[in-house]
């Protein structure tokens, strides 16, 4: 399946797998890293050293999942894909997720299609180096460090696209997705962790609910997700924070009033579209 999925970053060549090394018709060669993953990423297309999210960043999104925090919607998520799928024509069929971070949620899904009996090849693709690192401990996916703006994939190859709170591309995602593929996509909701923000910002902000701008698509079906969660103990506050953009624009006043909360109770809010190509 891999040989007529991937291609090399370099040429555009079919990669095929001999499984120590990913190797073109040009000779251009990509080791399989002992924790079963391949960097596709090329230096040219960094714009770091060390793109992506950090090591800090990464486990602390592990560490606030195992928690089961953002459950409601990883079993949202899996249904839409799930629906989505029952439809397609078993190929056997071709699953992205673009921007999977540290995998949760190409985890989730990929349970969800073991338990329902459909059979799929499953990617995962990411920047972050670490990210795919920790992923990769999940080997019912292969997963890739690569960059979304420039997908080693050929062009109509893949079923489904996930694309969950991640940077989208949409001259990648229309040339990669098959003709009746279906794009995925989610992102924050008008009142997503808006307590949390209450304590880092004097003027706390809802959210636009705007979705990414991919003009080759046409949105067919809009899912709202909202919950309330209670998380518990400090370590796990601050996790929350790590895996936000927050992160990095938070005064040092509101890192100082958050590292004091023992118990955060916040909306998440989510919302979930399905687009299929024009």
């Amino acid at each position: 399946m891999m040989d007529r999925i991937l291609a090399c970053p370099v040429c555009g060549g079919h990669l095929k797998s001999d499984g120590k090394t990913l190797e073109c018709k040009k000779g251009h060669t990509f080791d399989w890293a002992a924790k079963g993953y391949a960097n596709l990423l090329l230096s040219q297309d960094k714009s770091s050293k060390n793109p992506g999210d950090s090591k800090e960043m990464v486990k602390a999104r592990r560490r606030f999942f195992e928690e089961g925090y953002y459950s409601p919607l990883a079993s949202a998520l899996a249904g839409a894909v799930l629906e989505q799928l029952r439809g397609m024509a078993r190929d056997p069929l071709v699953i992205l997720d673009a921007g999977c971070g540290e995998g949760y949620y190409t985890r989730m899904v990929g349970e969800s299609l073991r338990q329902a009996g459909l059979q799929a090849s499953m990617l995962g693709m990411d920047i972050s180096r670490e990210a795919i690192r920790l992923a990769a401990g999940y080997k019912e996916a292969r997963f890739f460090v690569a960059s979304l703006f420039k997908l080693p994939l050929a062009d109509n190859s893949v079923d489904l696209i996930i694309n969950c709170f991640a940077p989208a591309c949409d001259r990648e995602f229309s040339r990669v997705l098959k003709p009746n593929g279906r794009l995925i996509t989610v992102f924050p909701g008008r009142e997503h962790l808006f307590s949390l923000k209450s304590i880092l910002y004097d003027n706390p902000y809802e959210n636009d609910e705007k979705g990414p701008e991919l003009p080759s698509f046409q949105v067919l079906e809009t899912k709202k997700v909202t919950h309330a969660i209670t998380i518990e103990g400090n370590e796990r506050v601050l996790d929350l924070l790590a895996m936000t953009p927050y992160f990095w624009r938070t005064p040092e006043a509101g890192i100082n009033r958050l590292k004091a909360v023992e118990t955060l109770t916040t909306t998440i809010d989510f919302i979930i579209q399905v687009s299929g190509l024009k």
